[in-house]
């Protein structure tokens, strides 16, 4: 899109510029400033892919926040230092498929109340880790990822 369009609501000119914009969750609010397109009459707003994606994450964020799971850093604090895990590896034995550390990670979706509970409790008993992992079922040690990593049978 240009500098300028017209607006698909009333058809005046929407010129580009950052506004404060409330996004309410439950009973909280967060006022983030949002890209965007915003025509001169009415309150016709226009976001483009890219205006969307300056504003996911901080929302991601507040809604983890807000629901009361992890972050986006605390889930990859405990995946790398304490379970020792790729973000596939974590996926695959965790649940969730290959790229959904990624996701979480990367603020493209909250992570769901299950996992962050999951994670939370490997936080403090990383040992478990070998009683999720299907290839140290048999195992009576600790195998944390670094070892998953080592010797994978």
């Amino acid at each position: 899109m240009t500098e300028a369009c017209k607006c698909p609501n009333c058809g005046a000119q929407m010129n580009r510029d950052i506004r404060p914009e409330e996004i309410t969750f439950k009973d909280r609010t967060l006022t983030v400033r949002q890209p965007g397109f915003y025509c001169t009459v009415c309150d016709e707003v226009v976001l483009t892919i890219d205006d969307i994606k300056v504003t996911e994450p901080v929302i991601v964020d507040f809604r983890a926040k807000t629901e009361g799971l992890l972050s986006a850093v605390e889930i990859t604090q405990i995946r790398e230092q304490i379970l020792h895990l790729s973000q596939r590896q974590a996926g695959m034995i965790l649940g969730g498929g290959p790229r959904a550390f990624q996701k979480y990670e990367s603020r493209k979706v909250t992570v769901s109340r299950p996992m962050s509970n999951l994670l939370r409790l490997l936080r403090k008993h990383p040992e478990h880790l070998k009683d999720l992992d299907p290839g140290s079922a048999s195992s009576d040690t600790c195998r944390t990822g670094r070892d998953l990593q080592n010797n994978p049978g």
